[in-house]
């Protein structure tokens, strides 16, 4: 009980269970259309997630700021890989926020704006942010096999061979020191689909977007509730 109370009094955790709801409702829509379930259920569903996506934007309203700032921490970080994939991701991400706050004031009629070119440009940003989070992961993942490599080296010339019998220990050892890393690669690999077909250039149904979705908000749930499992700078 003081776990779902510790999540619930973060906005970033009730704006993450918000988000597994509201894909999970998508999902459960689509499957109920695929098999014929009565249009009123299915409504009340759809109903669900829209009022969910609405909760979030408010949620969200005005942390295009905080993002945006966070983006100096790292702007001058001494590991050209965070300095550059981080701040620009984090800068994207800042416009992209930009973009949703006005298309929900456009919505609530608070500002008049050419709403699907503003949709598409808020997915165009989001789309960037997702690509450097994942150049990051493709880099620090590479020089990460790159010293395990050097290291089995190493240690053949050196005639310390670990037994053939080890690989599933090793395996098993590799994920837990570097969860962070394995979950942010899983995650923003999830999380790019969803730009990647709100602007078109793959099609995806209603039910891989939800199921995409839910993989993607349980990790980041996961990451509030296990600090270990939250890649630095993300």
């Amino acid at each position: 009980m003081n776990f779902v109370i510790d999540l619930n009094n973060k906005t970033a955790g009730r704006d993450r269970v918000a988000r597994f709801v509201q894909y999970g409702s998508k999902t459960t829509w689509h499957y109920m259309e695929k098999n014929d379930f009565d249009a009123k259920s299915i409504k009340k569903f759809k109903q669900l997630e829209q009022s969910l996506a609405a909760f979030r934007k408010v949620l969200r309203f005005g942390r295009f700021i905080d993002t945006l700032h966070t983006a100096l921490r790292t702007i001058n970080h001494t590991d050209k890989t965070i300095r550059f994939c981080v701040t620009f991701s984090k800068i994207a991400h800042s416009l992209y926020l930009f973009c949703d706050h006005c298309l929900w004031l456009n919505r609530n009629n608070f500002l008049q704006i050419n709403a699907p070119r503003w949709g598409q440009a808020g997915n165009r940003y989001w789309l960037l942010s997702i690509i450097m989070n994942l150049v990051r992961d493709v880099v620090e993942l590479n020089n990460l096999f790159k010293a395990i490599l050097k290291k089995k080296i190493l240690n053949t010339l050196n005639r310390k061979v670990a037994p053939k019998n080890d690989i599933t220990g090793e395996a098993v050892q590799f994920v837990r020191s570097h969860k962070d890393l394995l979950i942010d690669t899983v995650k923003n690999s999830c999380d790019i689909m969803l730009p990647l077909s709100n602007l078109g250039f793959i099609r995806l149904n209603a039910g891989t977007i939800g199921v995409v979705g839910m993989i993607s908000s349980v990790l980041s749930l996961y990451t509030l509730v296990d600090q270990k499992a939250k890649l630095p700078y993300t």
